[in-house]
């Protein structure tokens, strides 16, 4: 077992997290307030995946190495600058569309903006697993296989929405009510958005997870408004564009990077 992982890591990797979170998610479906423990299962499983892994192949010193990234601070203030203010702005940029198009903005009152600090550590204690996995474990160890950026981030991408089926066939979670086309091609480009933190920070896990957090925060707020699933697709399309114009611009992404 240990030889077949370690030929295929990123493999087995995936089946272990899919099974792990899915063994969460799925008892879930239908239910209105599933069990903490299955929640845990749901958010961990990229996590759980990737530590048991590189216990199995590297010994003790794999799990320190593999959350070494998650104290990567050290990438800049205009970084910092471009986290803190992406979602605030794509969201406001959502709304003035949907302004533009007839529909009516939400009454801002209806979120409790005073516990705004909260939500997003909230977020960010619930976020970091997915992305200890995603990107801290299974994006190096392709980049490692010298496969191409345009290829990672579509193998990438497919799965991580494919992830989310439990959700989408959740009726109580917000998630079902989204078209499917609309979620795979978000799970695309924020792949690319992702990808392009990751290697213009120094490979850092608190970069990519501090986006995550601050998108699921304003993905919060806009169901508490009620536009959750009436601004998505403007949602979509602005973050879409983004990441294109960061697709076109990949060779600057890092030095070495195999930008076919």
């Amino acid at each position: 077992m240990r030889a077949w992982i370690e030929q295929h890591p990123v493999f087995a990797f995936y089946l272990l997290a899919f099974a792990v979170s899915w063994a969460g998610m799925i008892p879930s479906i239908g239910n209105s307030s599933p069990n903490p423990l299955l929640s845990l299962l749901s958010a961990g499983g990229p996590t759980f995946a990737a530590v048991l892994i590189v216990l199995l192949v590297e010994g003790k010193q794999g799990p320190r190495r593999l959350f070494a990234p998650l104290f990567e601070w050290r990438f800049g203030s205009a970084w910092y600058l471009f986290l803190f203010t992406f979602w605030p702005i794509v969201a406001g940029a959502a709304l003035g569309l949907m302004a533009l198009f007839g529909t009516a903005l939400p009454d801002l009152s209806r979120f409790a903006w005073n516990t705004l600090p909260i939500v997003f550590i909230i977020m960010l204690l619930s976020n970091v697993w997915e992305e200890i996995g995603w990107r801290g474990f299974a994006l190096p160890h392709l980049l490692q296989q010298k496969r191409s950026l345009g290829q990672i981030i579509l193998f990438m991408g497919l799965l991580w929405s494919l992830w989310h089926l439990p959700l989408m066939l959740n009726p109580y979670s917000p998630m079902s009510s989204l078209p499917w086309y609309a979620a795979i091609l978000f799970s695309l480009a924020l792949t690319v958005i992702y990808t392009w933190l990751y290697l213009s920070t120094n490979q850092s896990l608190l970069s990519v997870s501090l986006f995550h957090a601050l998108s699921n925060t304003i993905g919060l707020i806009l169901f508490e408004l009620g536009v959750y699933v009436s601004s998505y697709l403007w949602v979509v399309a602005i973050v879409s564009l983004v990441a294109l114009a960061v697709w076109l611009q990949r060779r600057k992404w890092r030095p070495a990077t195999d930008a076919a």
